[in-house]
């Protein structure tokens, strides 16, 4: 749950929450967007994870633009 980019030293990671109560096992599959896109993206490296951050530098370098991620448990 509420996910959200953390930019440092130039490197945007997208994390989140999850519950107490999660299940061992536990995987995630990211997705992104550029604003005003229709279509989201999954993140090749970030499907099947089970830790709660997904490096998206590289799918959000232009600074200029604004970008959505989501997750799904």
């Amino acid at each position: 749950k509420q996910p959200r980019f953390a930019s440092t030293n130039l490197d945007n990671i997208l994390t989140w929450e999850t519950e107490a109560d999660i299940p061992p096992g536990t995987l995630f599959d990211v997705q992104y967007k550029q604003y005003g896109d229709k279509t989201w993206l999954s993140k090749q490296e970030c499907q099947g994870i089970t830790q709660p951050f997904c490096n998206l530098t590289r799918e959000t370098e232009n600074f200029t633009e604004h970008y959505y991620g989501r997750v799904r448990a």
